[in-house]
């Protein structure tokens, strides 16, 4: 419940291997629980553990869980496609990890970010880290981390023998009169355990004040089942998941998601030796996706009925082992990921097709090695380096218009197979001086190789990979890697019934990629391609704070702030969410959980040219939510969101190009007007 936000303790300020003192006990309720609490190892201190109970019924993705979390935002095309923005960087820049597997998007405007298939009710843990990362969590890439864990399989004691247990919900969202229902089971043994969970979820297109979003309903179904087994003083994971989406809208696309499956299955190996930790993963991710433009929308006048089939196949392992000495912890891995990509349009009234991409691949293999020291109660350092060498290639084109014959020709007779070698260095020290206050300074040198797309798009299509300005995009095979150069300070401050976080930071990225407009023009503007612009600068600040006035009442808030500037041409970056927070004041009474929330954004007026992005302005929302657990484990929770029915639209939703909407064209998607949603769960 949201409570838990303003009523449980502030994540540990001492990092991972240090020794540990008894502390004093905690004045809460022990019915107030805080879900998802658990951080990567070496995590740095700005990290968040998203609550992962306040959102599950209000929000459509996975993506909708990070909303009102410090240094996130998310860019909405559609109700499934919720594109993770860290500091100001989005999309390829961002590391995500959904039970170890990184998930490249089939659709070329990635209507199917990697959240897309990190269902909501199998989240155990939702770590966030924007901005530097340890180099243990990942490499190729330039703006944080977020790791997704389903649960850690549960044995039964040999008190016990077996264990079972189950959890079935549905719920109602009223905003696009959305519907869903729920179910989870587990079962274990002392050598062996099983779970399954599986939803299924539909909607209509979304209520504003004003009409209906054409074009943004949507239909999902999840299934995923985790077994595990002791094998001598280790455990063996098999997880497999399924995930289904059929005619979800993107409104700020010009094609809407018909078709789309994902299967993952993935193996986890870990074991603790007298030496230490041990862990080996590997895993297999496979999508197939259809897109069109006249399922669920009216073609425009003049416009011709199109659809574009892609597939992504992920591949991938790791292998990390811990090594604690005293005082002293070295963790050392390598990893590896392979993406093969196809995507083409087809005409549906000639039949022609056109490529989009062929053939293409991008394989990294990466090593790290990383040093912590807790010197002292009081002091810790982290250093680590990593190399990621990044090799893509694309076969040639056979399929295309003759007017793009001559693109065709350039793109197929020259090199089109590149290698990038880059090395990450994060370096950190924390000083934590007393049991109520931690500081940390840490650098951090990242590198990003270019994604398909932007290295591949051989002619000028309408696939950005998710930027949704109704341009066109050209790729450019000759582009550089990201060199990110980054600074950011932490000082938390808390006690047993409050926190106060804050993280100013500054990243400079050389060779930074975007679309920069060339001599060649598309529907009446110029044509983006992909180029290294020389310098692109994002800082700002994060903060959150909680405040728990008695047991029974308490407040907590955040806010985050990101500036990002084109050096070379003091341009605004495209798509950068403004300053915005929210407030929030928590209750108990007789046994039920209350919520009253404010959540805002300014205006945003420091729009990018390159991209005819409009401004926006501020607005702000109340909303209401009522919940209780009772004792025969029926949960119960009500809520009113956006009760004023404020008219909005967020700054990181889209343009419209759906015509005969009850929006122009061109205008931005707004946000839902006033709706009630009611979720209901029942564990046994």
């Amino acid at each position: 419940m949201l409570a838990g936000a303003a009523f449980g303790q502030p994540a540990a300020s001492t990092p991972p291997n240090t020794k540990k003192t008894t502390p004093k006990k905690p004045t809460t309720l022990p019915e107030v629980i805080v879900t998802g609490t658990r951080l990567p190892e070496g995590a740095p201190l700005s990290a968040q553990s998203v609550d992962l109970d306040a959102a599950k019924a209000s929000g459509t993705d996975g993506a909708s869980m990070l909303g009102n979390t410090p240094g996130a935002a998310i860019l909405r095309n559609g109700p499934q496609t919720g594109i993770v923005q860290l500091h100001g960087l989005s999309g390829d820049r961002v590391k995500i990890s959904v039970d170890g597997a990184t998930i490249t998007p089939a659709c070329p405007n990635h209507m199917d970010p990697p959240l897309h298939y990190a269902s909501r009710g199998s989240m155990d843990t939702l770590a966030v880290m924007a901005g530097i990362t340890p180099v243990s969590l990942g490499g190729d890439s330039i703006a944080g981390t977020v790791v997704v864990r389903s649960p850690d399989p549960r044995f039964a004691t040999a008190e016990e023998h077996s264990i079972a247990s189950g959890e079935m919900g549905s719920h109602f969202r009223g905003s696009n009169d959305g519907y869903g229902f729920s179910l989870g089971s587990s079962a274990a043994s002392t050598g062996f355990a099983a779970s399954y969970q599986g939803s299924w979820e539909r909607a209509n297109d979304l209520r504003f004040p004003g009409g209906r979003v054409h074009a943004s309903g949507f239909e999902t179904m999840q299934h995923q089942v985790l077994a595990a087994m002791r094998l001598g003083s280790g455990v063996l994971v098999v997880d497999t998941s399924y995930v289904q989406t059929r005619d979800s809208g993107t409104p700020t696309l010009p094609m809407d998601m018909i078709e789309d499956d994902g299967v993952r299955v993935g193996l986890r190996y870990t074991v603790t030796h007298d030496f230490g930790t041990v862990e080996a993963r590997a895993y297999v991710h496979t999508i197939d996706h259809l897109m069109n433009n006249y399922t669920l929308r009216r073609l425009a006048p003049g416009a011709m009925p199109m659809e574009s089939p892609a597939t992504s196949d992920d591949f991938g392992y790791s292998l990390g082992v811990s090594l604690p000495r005293g005082a002293h912890t070295l963790r050392l891995g390598t990893d590896f990921h392979r993406n093969e990509f196809d995507a083409y349009q087809r005409n549906m009234v000639t039949g022609a097709i056109q490529d989009t991409l062929h053939e293409a691949t991008r394989t990294r293999f990466g090593a790290y090695a990383e040093w912590q020291a807790d010197w002292s109660k009081k002091w810790t350092t982290l250093l680590g380096v990593r190399n990621d060498t990044v090799l893509s290639d694309a076969a040639a084109v056979s399929r295309f218009p003759g007017a793009a014959a001559a693109d065709a020709a350039a793109y197929n007779n020259r090199d089109r197979s590149f290698t990038d070698v880059n090395f990450d260095i994060t370096a950190s020290t924390r000083f934590t001086p007393n049991d109520w206050s931690a500081y940390e300074l840490a650098f951090a040198r990242k590198n990003r190789a270019p994604s398909l797309i932007e290295r591949y798009l051989w002619t000028p299509l309408g696939a950005n990979a998710g930027m949704a300005d109704g341009r066109t995009y050209l790729g450019n095979p000759d582009l550089e890697s990201e060199t990110s150069y980054q600074v950011a300070f932490t000082a938390d401050y808390h006690g047993e019934k409050w926190q106060v976080k804050a993280t100013p930071f500054y990243n400079i990225v050389n060779d930074y990629i975007q679309g920069v407009p060339i001599a060649r023009m598309a529907a009446g503007l110029p044509v983006l391609q992909y180029q290294n612009v020389s310098r692109a600068d994002l800082y700002g600040i994060d903060g959150s704070f909680r405040y728990a006035f008695t047991e029974d009442l308490g407040v907590r808030g955040q806010v985050s702030y990101v500036r990002g500037v084109n050096r070379s041409n003091d341009d605004n970056l495209y798509r950068i969410a403004p300053f915005r927070g929210s407030f929030a004041i928590d209750g108990r009474l007789l046994g039920w959980k209350n919520t009253v929330e404010v959540v805002f954004a300014a205006e945003q007026n420091k729009t990018s040219a390159y991209n005819g992005e409009p401004a926006t302005s501020g607005y702000a929302l109340l909303n209401y939510r009522l919940g209780r657990d009772f004792t025969s484990g029926l949960g119960f929770e009500v809520g009113v969101e956006n009760i004023t029915n404020e008219r909005y639209a967020d700054h990181l939703s889209g343009l419209n190009r759906v015509p005969g909407n009850d929006l122009a064209i061109g205008q931005r998607v707004p946000g839902a007007g006033r709706f009630v949603y009611v979720q209901l769960n029942y564990k046994f």
